[in-house]
Order: C-alpha cells, then sequence, then structure tokens
C-alpha cells in the first residue's frame, strides 16, 4: 500500500491550532502533505507550534486570531488565502469547557462557553465558506463531544454550546452539499490533554485517548475519497463506560 501524502496541494485553517488537539490535528494534516495555516490567540504558543511544524518542511502559517472576533477571523482567512490561493479543508477545534449546575452558572461563564464554542465556529464558517465554494469543494471537520448527544449534571451550558455547534454544522451539511463540500462531526470522550503521552501498556491507556488519535481520524475523515462522507463520528476509550444505545 503507499504511504505517499494523500493532502498534497491541499491548504487547510485549524482554530485553536496552538497546543493541544488542534496542533495534533495540525501535525497530522501537514504529515499527509497538506499546508496548515494555524488560528490561535497571538502568543508564544502558537510561534513555537508554527515554527515546529516548518521545521519538518511543511507549509505552516500563524494566523493569529480571537475566533470569536469578527474582524480577526475574517483576516485569518485573508492571510490563508493571501498566502496560498486556496483552502480546502477547515478544521473548527477551538473550544473550551467549564461546568457548574445551571443555578450557579454565571452569565460570563455561559457567555464564554457560546461564544468560544459555538459563535467562533460560525465566524469562522461564514468567512471560510466561500473559499471552498470557490475551489469546487472541501472538507469542514467539527469538535464536538458526547455533551452533544446527552446531557450531564454539572454540564448544561457547555452542552448547550455543543449541542449547538451539531445543529449548526448537520446544517451547514446540507446548505453546502450542492457545492460539493462535506461537513463530519468528530465527538471525542476522555482525551489525555493535560498530561504527558501514556506508555502503551498503562492501565490509564483504557480510559483515556491521546490527542495524537483524534487527530488521525481527523485526518483520515480529510482524505476520504471525493465520495465519501461522514456525518457525526463519536470516538472514546474502551474502558470509558460509553454505550451505543
Amino acid at each position: 500500500m503507499s504511504s505517499a501524502p494523500r493532502l498534497g496541494g491541499k491548504v487547510a485553517l485549524v482554530t485553536g491550532a496552538s497546543r493541544g488537539l488542534g496542533l495534533a490535528i495540525a501535525q497530522a494534516l501537514v504529515a499527509e502533505g497538506g499546508a496548515v495555516a494555524c488560528l490561535a490567540r497571538a502568543g508564544p504558543e502558537l510561534s513555537r507550534a508554527v515554527s515546529d511544524l516548518a521545521a519538518t518542511g511543511a507549509g505552516a502559517l500563524a494566523v493569529p486570531a480571537d475566533v470569536t472576533d469578527s474582524g480577526q477571523v475574517e483576516r485569518a482567512v485573508r492571510q490563508t488565502l493571501e498566502k496560498w490561493g486556496r483552502l480546502d479543508i477547515v478544521v473548527l477545534n477551538a473550544g473550551t469547557w467549564q461546568g457548574a449546575p445551571v443555578h450557579e452558572t454565571s452569565e460570563q461563564m455561559w457567555d464564554l462557553l457560546l461564544d468560544l464554542n459555538l459563535k467562533g465556529a460560525f465566524l469562522t464558517l461564514k468567512y471560510a465558506v466561500p473559499a471552498l465554494i470557490a475551489g469546487g469543494g472541501g472538507t469542514i471537520v467539527g469538535i464536538g463531544s458526547l455533551g452533544a448527544w446527552a446531557g450531564q449534571p454539572g454540564a448544561s451550558a457547555y452542552a448547550a454550546s455543543k449541542w449547538g455547534l451539531r445543529g449548526l454544522l448537520e446544517s451547514v451539511a446540507l446548505e453546502l452539499k450542492p457545492h460539493r463540500v462535506r461537513v463530519s462531526l468528530v465527538h471525542p470522550h476522555n482525551i489525555n490533554s493535560a498530561g504527558p503521552p501514556l506508555a502503551r501498556d498503562a492501565p490509564e491507556r483504557t480510559r483515556k485517548l491521546e490527542p495524537s488519535e483524534i487527530a488521525a481520524l481527523v485526518a483520515w475523515i480529510c482524505t476520504a475519497p471525493d465520495h465519501v462522507s461522514l456525518g457525526n463520528v463519536t470516538i472514546w476509550p474502551v474502558a470509558a463506560g460509553i454505550t451505543a444505545g
């Protein structure tokens, strides 16, 4: 089987790409030969992430932006197009988690979660989708959560943001189908995002996923044949206690 890169000549925009899952997704896409614009807040993390990607010989660009700021997101998309003249893949990864019972949820927490997890995705789509349409098609992948499928105590605001993201992208999938833009959502559970990578034989390995494993799934979606489109995809470790029913 050929191991040739499958994204040669393609350009991706990944939000929240300065660290964690977003950076892992950027790494997976450049490993497939794609060029990546990394959208995240300006700072040393973003500079270091893009420098490390570029050191591998990959096409990498820092597009500093607050994903909740319309003008900054528009500029980031414009910088991507000015650099490469095209856009083929958009990964909506930027997001955060905070939790509290609904009667203890502050308005500030509600606004933070809805702005970052939902408004940020909307703004990125608003400015990136015209480039996908102009290019004759492309792929959009949103990073959701099992919180988009089932409520859980202490997470009402977070669940609202992720249910909203799911509704947004399922609707966008129908809107963009005539333009050959396919839309997928990846819903991970139990990510080892804070600690160092786990050893393959560590007991915790069955209870947490590495960011690189979720990133590999995103890369597979982006490299699937043009006639293949996936909708909602859930991924969790075998001992997470989740059932499909």
